[in-house]
C-alpha cells in the first residue's frame, strides 16, 4: 500500500523544513568561521548554543516519534479487551491468560522494534501473560510504580514508569501502562509495553560522541526522574535531578531556545570541583518527558585560540553531528509517519479505518455537544459482494470495494469521514447535519451512485446498498450508541428488501425486536 498524496504531501513539507532548518545551521557555522577574533568568542558560545538548542529539538522529536509508536501499540493492545467486554476480575484473567492472549502480545511485540515486552498483570500484581513465553513464570509486579500508582487511581492515561532491571531479562527498562477497569471501574489489572532505554541511549551515544568529551545527552521524566543518559551512569537511572537547571532552561525555551549557563555541583558528579558548562533541555510535546544536552566550557570554548583552519575542522565536526541527527530524525520521522498511516488507514481502500474513524467520531462528538448541534452516523452495507466474489474472484471484489468507497468520497463534504469497518461494511461521519431530511438527502446520493454500473477490466458489476441513519442526539448521545443504531437501522433496510434507506427510530427499532423474536 502506498502513502495517499495528502499524507505524502505533508512528510515531504516536513521533510523540506527540517532540511532548511539543518542548511540554515549549516550557513551560519560555516559564516561563524568567517568572523574576526575579536568575535571568536562571542560566535563561538552562539554557535554552540544553537546547536545545542536544535540538537534537543530533534531528541525531543525523535522521543515523540518513539513514544507514540509504543503508546499506538499499548492502545491496539487494550483495544483488544475492550473489544472482549470485559467486565470482572475472573473473567479478565481468564481471558488475559490464554495462549490467544499470548500469541498477540508476541505479535505486537516483535513487529515493533521499539518494544521490549508486552504484559497483562493481574489486580494482585500476578503476571497473567506476557510476550516472552508461554505459560508466563512466577513473577509479581505489585511493587512496581506504575502498578501501584494505577491500581488507586482510576486515571484513564497511559502512565509512565520510572525504569527498572527488567526481571525477565535483566534490561533497564520503562514502561508504558494503563488501567483495566471492570464494569463498575474496578480495578481488574493493568496492561503494560515495556520499551529499553537502549532505543535511547544507542542513539545517544552516536551523537554525543560527535559532541565530544564531557558531553552529556539525557532523558528524563516530567518529575526530572532519570530514565537515560549517555555516558551511562546505571547507579542515577532511577534517580530524581534535585538541580534547578532543567526548569530554568525550560523556562527560558522561548528566550533563548532553552540554552543557559551553569558552574552549580552536578547530578553526578557531586563529589567533583564543578565546572561551567551550558545545558539545554525541551519537553518532549504530548509526552511526560524531558530530553536535555550538556556541554562543558572546555568544549563550547575549544576552538578558541585555533586558527582559521581549526575553526573550519570543528565547525565540520559540529555539521556532522547536526546532519546524524537531522538524518536521524527524518528516518525515523518517515518510518513512523507511514506506520501512523497504515495503522489508521484501511489497506484496500485507504479509507479511515475503526480505530480513526473512532477518534474522528469522538472529536466530531465533543463539538457537538459543546456547540448544540447535530452530527449524522451512515450505516453502509453492500448487498452483493458475496455475490460478485462467487461469481468472478475476489480480485474483482476488492475492485469492486475501492470503487464502491471512491463514490462514497464523491458524494460527501470534504469536513466528513467515509471509513470501513471491514468486509463490505463502511461507516460515515457527517458532522454539522441540520435535520434528518439533510442526512437523507446524502445517503440517498449515495444509494444512487452506487446503483451506477460498474466497469472492472471490461466485466460490468451492479451491486447496491443498504443504509442505517442515526443522528446525534436524537438517537444515541455516545459513539456507540449511535453506530448501533446505524447499523440495527441498515439491517432493517437489508431486511426491508434491500437498496433502501432506513432512518433510526422506534418503528425500526420494534422492527428488529420482532425479526430478532
Amino acid at each position: 500500500m502506498t502513502i495517499s498524496f495528502e499524507s505524502n504531501s505533508t512528510i515531504k513539507r516536513n521533510t523540506r523544513l527540517i532540511v532548511f532548518a539543518a542548511l540554515v545551521l549549516v550557513v551560519i557555522l560555516l559564516a561563524n568561521a568567517l568572523v574576526s577574533t575579536y568575535l571568536l568568542r562571542k560566535n563561538s558560545i552562539q554557535d554552540r548554543s544553537d546547536q545545542l538548542a536544535n540538537l534537543t529539538i530533534i531528541l525531543a522529536e525523535h522521543t515523540s516519534q518513539t513514544m507514540f509508536s509504543a503508546n499506538t501499540a499499548l492502545l491496539g493492545i487494550q483495544e483488544v479487551l475492550e473489544r472482549a467486554k470485559i467486565g470482572d476480575e475472573k473473567s479478565y484473567q481468564e481471558f488475559a491468560s490464554k495462549k490467544a492472549q499470548f500469541d498477540l502480545l508476541e505479535e505486537r511485540t516483535s513487529s515493533n522494534s521499539i518494544l521490549d515486552v508486552s504484559t497483562f498483570v493481574a489486580a494482585d500484581g500476578k503476571v497473567l501473560n506476557f510476550s516472552r513465553s508461554y505459560p508466563p513464570p512466577p513473577i509479581n509486579l505489585a511493587d512496581r510504580d506504575y502498578f501501584k500508582y494505577l491500581s488507586i487511581n482510576n486515571d484513564p492515561d497511559t502512565y509512565y514508569s520510572v525504569p527498572v532491571r527488567n526481571k525477565g531479562n535483566g534490561k533497564w527498562v520503562f514502561y508504558l501502562a494503563r488501567r483495566i477497569n471492570g464494569k463498575n471501574d474496578q480495578f481488574l489489572g493493568v496492561v503494560l509495553v515495556g520499551v529499553s532505554v537502549e532505543v535511547f541511549s544507542s542513539l545517544y551515544e552516536r551523537i554525543g560522541g560527535n559532541l565530544g568529551e564531557g558531553a552529556a545527552l539525557t532523558l528524563y521524566r516530567k518529575d526530572k526522574t532519570l530514565l537515560t543518559r549517555w555516558p551511562l551512569v546505571e547507579n542515577l537511572i532511577g534517580k530524581t535531578n534535585p538541580n534547578p537547571f532543567i526548569d530554568d532552561s525550560l523556562n527560558n525555551v522561548d528566550v533563548n531556545g532553552g540554552v543557559i549557563f551553569t558552574s552549580g555541583p552536578g547530578f553526578t558528579r557531586k563529589n567533583e570541583s564543578p565546572v561551567e558548562r551550558m545545558v539545554s533541555y525541551r519537553a518532549v510535546k504530548g509526552y511526560p518527558l524531558i530530553v536535555g544536552t550538556v556541554i562543558p566550557e572546555s568544549l563550547y570554548l575549544a576552538n578558541l585560540n585555533k586558527n582559521a583552519i581549526g575553526i573550519f575542522v570543528a565547525t565540520g565536526l559540529s555539521l556532522i553531528a547536526l546532519i546524524m541527527g537531522a538524518f536521524l530524525l527524518l528516518r525515523s520521522y518517515r518510518r513512523n509517519a507511514e506506520a501512523q498511516y497504515r495503522a489508521h488507514h484501511d489497506v484496500l481502500t485507504e479509507l479511515p479505518n475503526r480505530t480513526l474513524f473512532s477518534d474522528r467520531l469522538q472529536q466530531a462528538l465533543a463539538v457537538s455537544k459543546r456547540q448544540q448541534s447535530k452530527l449524522a452516523i451512515l450505516f453502509v452495507d453492500l448487498d452483493n459482494l458475496k455475490i460478485v466474489n462467487d461469481a468472478y474472484s475476489h480480485n474483482t471484489g476488492d475492485a469492486l470495494l475501492k470503487e464502491v468507497a471512491r463514490r462514497m468520497r464523491e458524494c460527501v463534504r470534504e469536513s466528513d469521514t467515509v471509513g470501513r469497518l471491514g468486509g463490505d461494511e463502511f461507516v460515515l461521519l457527517l458532522p454539522g447535519v441540520d435535520s434528518e431530511n439533510q442526512a437523507f438527502q446524502i445517503a440517498e446520493k449515495i444509494r444512487l451512485a452506487l446503483t451506477a454500473p460498474i466497469d472492472v477490466e471490461g466485466v460490468i458489476l451492479s451491486t447496491s446498498a443498504s443504509i442505517g441513519i442515526a443522528l446525534y442526539p436524537e438517537h444515541g448521545q455516545n459513539e456507540t450508541d449511535l453506530i448501533n443504531n446505524a447499523d440495527i437501522a441498515m439491517y432493517e433496510a437489508k431486511s426491508s428488501g434491500r437498496n433502501q434507506i432506513k432512518v433510526f427510530g422506534e418503528d425500526v427499532l420494534r422492527s428488529a425486536l420482532i425479526d430478532l423474536a
